[in-house]
């Protein structure tokens, strides 16, 4: 009798015991990881609609594990707020272009966005997966792994009134994010100023710059040609993003997730690769529509000549902006 109690009560325990998922700790559910991403950049821009395309990879793929969600435009404060936020935890990523972004730390970042260097987008995507590996290490002092870069498009120059060739720009007050743009902005014989992204659309309305600059398509997300009706077709920068991950929470992921991960910032970089190409050419005709008038340079040759002196002086800054920029430009 005591023989049949005690094995009904054996099997009644193993009846009982809970059978754990694969791969997970005895008496421990599976857990789960919140990836808070955010942009400074608009929603329906190429990059906002890349980050949205990398938070539903990343939620279909991780079957659960991961949480992602995205932010786009001023909704967590400025990029630098955001990178910071980044930087100390509060985000598990940021996408900011480098040169405004760890750029802070390493200003070497901000030749990214240099006037008159690449040939075109194509070598400037190139360049950008190249050099992935490079930014992480720079980056990493400061608690960042970078991945996916991402081209925005070659940047023109929109104004308030008209610019045709170099003595147009001459005093005019343009809007630019980093030193390297306000360098190019004296060079060429205008008076730059910085300002966070989402200030320039009253910047313009109030008069406070006479123009900026970026892609169509940044331009048209943003709306900025509501209040200046003049684009000059410059060509004079292309500029990017990157994402910038978090290092202590992406080391803290499992190994499979950290290739979910992976995985789902080169296949929204491959999406946003396309959609912009076709989003800028879009873009360009919408303004037209719209009452902008587009000018072509006259004397593009003068506006090149003019910064050339430019790259000497960045060259001579240290070994390690010498190193970053022969690095750069080995890439073809």
């Amino acid at each position: 009798m005591k023989k049949s109690m005690i094995l009904m009560f054996m099997i009644v325990l193993v009846l009982s015991t809970p059978i754990f998922a694969q791969g997970t700790k005895e008496g421990a559910a599976e857990q789960t990881y919140k990836l808070r991403a955010s942009t400074n950049l608009a929603s329906t821009g190429t990059i906002g609609r890349g980050l949205t395309k990398f938070v539903e990879i990343v939620n279909e793929k991780s079957d659960g594990r991961i949480e992602a969600t995205a932010n786009y435009g001023a909704e967590l404060g400025n990029q630098s707020e955001q990178v910071e936020m980044a930087r100390t935890g509060s985000l598990e990523m940021v996408v900011a272009a480098p040169g405004t972004g760890p750029g802070t730390w390493v200003p070497q970042l901000m030749m990214f966005e240099f006037p008159f260097i690449f040939k075109d987008n194509d070598q400037y995507r190139r360049v950008l997966k190249g050099m992935e590996g490079e930014v992480s290490k720079l980056v990493q002092p400061y608690g960042f792994i970078a991945m996916s870069g991402q081209s925005q498009g070659s940047r023109h120059m929109l104004t308030k009134t008209p610019v045709t060739k170099l003595e147009d720009l001459a005093n005019m007050k343009m809007r630019g994010p980093n030193a390297i743009y306000i360098s190019m902005f004296e060079y060429l014989g205008a008076a730059g100023t910085t300002m966070d992204w989402n200030e320039i659309y009253t910047a313009l309305q109030t008069g406070v710059v006479d123009g900026m600059e970026a892609s169509p398509s940044m331009i048209y997300s943003m709306r900025f040609h509501d209040v200046a009706k003049n684009l000059t077709i410059t060509d004079h920068i292309i500029a990017c993003t990157y994402y910038f991950f978090n290092e202590e929470w992406f080391n803290s992921l499992p190994s499979d997730l950290q290739a979910v991960v992976r995985e789902a910032a080169d296949e929204a970089a491959a999406y946003q690769a396309v959609i912009d190409d076709e989003d800028q050419k879009v873009s360009l005709e919408k303004m037209k529509e719209e009452g902008v008038t587009i000018h072509t340079l006259t004397d593009r040759d003068k506006w090149v000549e003019a910064c050339k002196p430019m790259l000497a002086e960045y060259r001579a800054k240290s070994d390690g902006w010498n190193d970053f920029i022969d690095k750069l430009l080995a890439i073809q």
